[in-house]
């Protein structure tokens, strides 16, 4: 009898355990914790480098002096320290990876954090370049939470050109980071748009979407 007891015991909580599974909405909820968390880190994450180049900026480095060189770069300890931004004697800031679950690669080049004076942002005081930090390549459901954080919405800007023009690279042709270039396409009701805003996440003409923040203007 003892015996046929505990049989029954584990049947009820192996039941009980795979009704949970199975259960769609305990799955969402844990989907919705998982969102949540990696657009925390994302958003975390900018913050702290903008910080970081803050300071670094009011101790004495200009903005054009900033040094984005990474640890696994040959010229990391190259000349002097002060002005790298991931540097032990410069900045000493360290990125997180991006989780791998709140990436959506769908193109070239990888996805992943990118940070540079890639070009001159519109709406900021001057037509020098400004320091823009990317987290490539996110998924749509993090860069939708990300905007909710940000805007109160979760409408996301369509950019008429690839990432990779704007936000990205420094060379290859790429032209100014321009309000035009990133609209919310479908619901200019409630236009959700790139103009003025210090951070946003957009999806591009590739599909692929993206954060980016800016991390030091002029």
């Amino acid at each position: 009898m003892i015996y046929v007891l505990v049989i029954v015991a584990l049947f009820a909580a192996l039941s009980f355990v795979l009704a949970r599974q199975n259960n769609t909405g305990e799955t969402g909820i844990l989907d919705e914790e998982k969102v949540g968390i990696y657009a925390s880190v994302i958003q975390q994450a900018s913050m702290q480098l903008k910080q970081s180049i803050e300071q670094m900026t009011f101790t004495g480095s200009q903005i054009d002096d900033l040094d984005f060189v990474t640890p696994d770069d040959a010229n990391y300890n190259v000349g002097s320290n002060i002005h790298k931004v991931f540097h032990p004697q410069g900045g000493g800031m360290i990125l997180p990876r991006i989780p791998d679950e709140a990436i959506d690669e769908i193109t070239t080049p990888s996805a992943r954090w990118y940070i540079g004076r890639f070009n001159d942002v519109e709406w900021t005081p001057s037509t020098n370049d400004d320091v823009i930090l990317t987290a490539y390549q996110i998924s749509q459901q993090v860069c939708e939470r990300l905007n909710e954080t940000l805007t109160g919405s979760t409408n996301v800007p369509v950019l008429t050109v690839p990432a990779t023009d704007v936000l990205i690279f420094k060379s290859g042709g790429n032209t100014d980071f321009t309000s035009i270039q990133c609209q919310d396409a479908d619901s200019p009701a409630n236009d959700v748009d790139c103009d003025g805003q210090p951070a946003l996440c957009v999806q591009d003409s590739n599909g692929a979407w993206s954060f980016f923040s800016l991390m030091a203007v002029q």
